[in-house]
């Protein structure tokens, strides 16, 4: 997988939902919670969660 590098929150929003589809399209259940941690401890750690609307 090709991970881009989104500047900007429009494009950052462009990634995920590209990412995000493509998961639900290869069978990958995406709803849920998600812990975004990095051992580099100067990028700060993220909680994602991702909510089925339809």
């Amino acid at each position: 997988m090709t991970v881009n590098s989104p500047s900007t929150k429009s494009e950052l929003e462009d990634s995920l939902d590209i990412l995000v589809r493509r998961a639900h399209l290869n069978g990958v259940t995406v709803t849920g919670g998600y812990e975004l941690i990095d051992v580099n401890e100067s990028t700060p750690d993220w909680d994602l969660t991702i909510i089925h609307l339809k």
